[in-house]
């Protein structure tokens, strides 16, 4: 059963984000999908599919919740989107969309995209929400104290990185390599994974688990900067990168859900989560006692605003 509600979408960012934001989501002609499938998503597993995007003319979600699907409608790079007033089963319900646009007209841009997106709300979640700018709290990212407990990697070699043009929805979707593809990267949990303690993660790795007692942060010769982005979304707040380390650095920050800020619509485990019969939980720290450890801090910095 398709559920509605109405919400209001509040937008966080520093004060020289809030202009242009509100400049560029001026009011557009109404974009819509040509076809449009939306059913319940089957019960999500440690190991199920989420999340997805455009390929081509179709958009897909798998298990998206309303969050998620608010973040592709609303979502800028710059700033932090913020729901208030939402319904209880903001992420809780889970969808599997699929969407076709019509190509007719050549490439789309992914802000058409978003409007088609919000489009798809308005209509099938009859979602009524207004869009307002807020100032919050902002963090600085800073060295705890001198020297600093984390590691630089040992090879310290620019790991090239390849930037392409991003595909605009609506383009011939590319043929895949001749050669055949590379095996698939164990999950995390599973032997050999990046998130494996006894595996060394491939240089460049920078990624994110979850389990019932913790979260898992990592990165193998990545800059200091690469984890603003994930820190940011569960704390809820932007964080400002100033701690001077400069080169490439190995960390893992194992840090509990407690207090954590569920901006994305990733499935976190609730306070009651039962535990099974027999499992010990080791309860990791809080995530600002876990920075710590790695001899970094989050301080508050200037509110913006």
């Amino acid at each position: 059963m398709m559920r509605t509600g109405k919400l209001a979408l509040l937008i966080a960012a520093a004060t020289f984000a809030a202009q242009p934001l509100l400049s560029q989501m001026s009011p557009s002609p109404k974009l819509t999908f040509d076809v449009i499938s939306i059913k319940p998503a089957a019960p999500l597993s440690s190991a199920g599919v989420i999340g997805g995007g455009t390929r081509g003319n179709r958009f897909t979600m798998v298990s998206s919740t309303l969050r998620m699907l608010l973040q592709r409608a609303y979502q800028h790079s710059v700033v932090l989107l913020q729901v208030v007033g939402e319904p209880s089963w903001i992420d809780s319900d889970r969808y599997d969309i699929q969407a076709t646009a019509n190509c007719s007209g050549g490439a789309l841009s992914s802000e058409q995209i978003q409007l088609m997106v919000r489009s798809m709300l308005e209509d099938r979640f009859q979602l009524k929400a207004h869009m307002e700018t807020r100032y919050g709290q902002v963090y600085n990212l800073v060295v705890a104290k001198y020297p600093p407990k984390i590691k630089l990697s040992e090879d310290q070699t620019p790991i090239p990185r390849r930037v392409s043009a991003p595909i605009q929805p609506c383009s011939p979707v590319p043929e895949p390599p001749a050669n055949a593809a590379a095996p698939p990267t164990p999950r995390a949990g599973q032997r050999g994974s990046p998130f494996d303690p006894d595996n060394p993660a491939p240089r460049g790795f920078l990624g994110i688990s979850f389990s019932p007692s913790r979260v898992t942060l990592r990165g193998s010769a990545v800059p200091i900067s690469s984890m603003l982005g994930m820190l940011q979304r569960y704390v809820g707040s932007m964080i400002i990168e100033k701690t001077d380390l400069k080169g490439l650095f190995d960390f893992t920050i194992r840090f509990s859900q407690e207090g954590l800020v569920n901006t994305d619509g990733m499935p976190l485990a609730s306070p009651d989560t039962v535990i099974p019969a027999g499992v010990v939980i080791d309860r990791a720290s809080t995530l600002f006692t876990a920075i710590q450890a790695v001899g970094l801090k989050l301080e508050p910095g200037q509110r913006a605003g």
